[in-house]
């Protein structure tokens, strides 16, 4: 095996373009597209050849994918344009863009349910899965992949349950559980060999190999290899770029820096800006690690100031924030949604309820006409006191969110605000005298539009839409302080820590303190009740 890899790695020291790409298929679907077919056809073809650009020329997936999603939507075809929002997606991954990615990768999903695609819904999953573990949000990126696998199973779709079981063994891996980790990688090769897929089978030889590299297995190196000889065989350039890169962070870690760089510098892909940037960022980092170890210290600075540079290109916090955004808006959007067939059901079970309660009245009316008419009219009070009172909660739910996203609001203007008051001043020193003058004026007149009353507001508007709270949460606990009781209001509204902190301008750990001490007071300090659920009943 050593010596066959040895030979292979000789032919990847001259770079990509010595690898003649598997171009026939993807050709083959390129020429079908001058082919007369119905327009939902020529969309599916358009997707297909998108995806399969996504292992040899990523670059033209862009193209591809809106020439498909132009198409799909002249003709409203949903399927396609949710798969052109997946493609789309993978497309702006693979360049660090997770943000972009992200919201169509959730647009992707809100069409896979509307049109109730299971197997589109778990891919959606998936691709989201993938995002979140980029951003290392690695909590949220297994329930994301726990969810596309529970559906894999469901629509018996084999090729997936390998696939996400590979994922999953990947955060189980990085979250340290490394027998968990073990089982679901060896679930997906198992799968991948019955399926032959020589692709996902070098994928899995590579994590199994990880796996026992951390575990300082001797087996690690012989996986690794595996993976290597496997991409080569598939002219899958990326693959071997990761191959070379996982036995470069083998032979680190083993201190033998002159193996670890025969490896990585057997590959052009340092110089190939074509390449996804968290496999740059890493591929420049191993190489700065082999170059110290050999005391090379200039080649060391070299590539560990390109490490930091391409991570710092990453932004990875910046992306975070908007997929929090993007998430939540599907959240929102899918329970609005929800809540719509909710009222609907309710409105149909009503009119069928009402529809049923008329015949049978008609029938008592004719026999029991006085007795008929008592009982109409207790039960028209009792549903008219209880459409009352449903009316009332909806009315104070619905102020209460205003009301937060008010204060949310204000709290977001504040910050930009802020940020951009401090970007103005750093670059003042750049100007010329004559111009700093307006640029004081455009600062202060930026400061001036903040809102430094949030928490009178707040209460102002709180107290008008929950005027008994406080009195009834008094009532059951006279000992809370008055800043409990303000911090007993936002929980009450459901405000995470740091939205409560930047209002009462105190820190997160501080409303932490606050909060177990709330919870001592309010005799829940041993319970796993909601804080939430446990102030709405006032």
């Amino acid at each position: 095996m050593i010596i066959k890899i040895k030979i292979l790695i000789l032919f990847l020291s001259v770079g990509p373009a010595c690898f003649p790409q598997n171009y026939g298929n993807l050709d083959s679907l390129i020429s079908s597209l001058t082919t007369p077919m119905e327009d939902t056809s020529k969309v599916n073809l358009l997707n297909k050849i998108a995806s399969d650009l996504y292992y040899s020329d990523p670059d033209k997936i862009y193209d591809y994918a809106n020439e498909a999603l132009d198409l799909a939507e002249s003709i409203d075809y949903i399927k396609g344009i949710a798969e052109a929002y997946n493609n789309l997606g993978k497309y702006y991954k693979g360049n660090g863009l997770y943000a972009e990615a992200s919201e169509y990768h959730f647009k992707s999903l809100e069409l896979m349910e509307e049109i109730n695609n299971k197997n589109g819904i778990a891919r959606c999953y998936n691709l989201i899965g993938i995002i979140y573990y980029y951003i290392g949000d690695y909590d949220l990126s297994l329930k994301y992949y726990f969810k596309a696998l529970d559906i894999n199973i469901e629509q018996k779709d084999t090729k997936w349950i390998g696939g996400n079981s590979n994922n999953i063994g990947m955060i189980f891996e990085i979250k340290g559980d490394y027998q968990k980790a073990l089982e679901y990688y060896k679930k997906s090769l198992q799968i991948s060999i019955q399926l032959g897929n020589k692709n996902w089978i070098a994928n899995n030889y590579g994590n199994i190999g990880s796996l026992y590299q951390k575990l300082n297995d001797s087996k690690a190196l012989d996986y690794l290899e595996k993976r290597l000889e496997l991409a080569i065989q598939t002219n899958n350039y990326d693959a071997q770029v990761s191959s070379i890169l996982e036995i470069g962070v083998y032979y680190n870690s083993k201190k033998n820096y002159r193996k670890a760089l025969t490896y990585l510098n057997s590959s052009s892909y340092k110089n190939n800006n074509s390449q996804p940037l968290y496999l740059k960022s890493q591929y420049a980092k191993q190489l700065s690690v082999a170059y110290e170890g050999i005391n090379k210290y200039d080649l060391a600075c070299k590539f560990l100031k390109l490490h930091i540079q391409v991570d710092d290109s990453l932004n990875i916090e910046k992306n975070i924030k908007k997929i929090t955004q993007t998430t939540m808006q599907y959240e929102f959007r899918k329970n609005q949604k929800l809540e719509e067939l909710k009222n609907q059901k309710r409105e149909l079970v009503f009119i069928a309820f009402s529809g049923m309660l008329l015949i049978v009245l008609l029938i008592i009316g004719i026999l029991f006409s006085r007795q008929k008419s008592m009982v109409n009219q207790q039960k028209l009070k009792r549903e008219k006191l209880l459409l009352k009172n449903k009316l009332l909660m909806e009315d104070l739910e619905y102020k209460n969110t205003e009301l937060t996203d008010n204060v949310k609001y204000m709290l977001n203007k504040n910050e930009l605000i802020n940020i951009v008051s401090e970007k103005l001043n750093q670059i003042k020193p750049q100007l010329k005298l004559e111009n700093r003058n307006v640029l004081n004026a455009v600062i202060l007149e930026l400061q001036a539009s903040t809102d430094d009353d949030i928490w009178e507001d707040f209460e102002i508007r709180f107290n008008q839409v929950n005027s008994n709270f406080y009195k009834n949460l008094s009532n059951e606990f006279p000992n809370l302080s008055p800043s409990e009781q303000k911090l007993a209001a936002f929980l009450r509204l459901n405000m995470n820590t740091k939205e409560i902190a930047t209002i009462l301008h105190q820190s997160s750990k501080s409303i932490e303190t606050s909060r177990t001490r709330l919870r001592k007071k309010l005799n829940i300090a041993n319970s796993s009740i909601n804080l939430f659920e446990f102030l709405s009943k006032y």
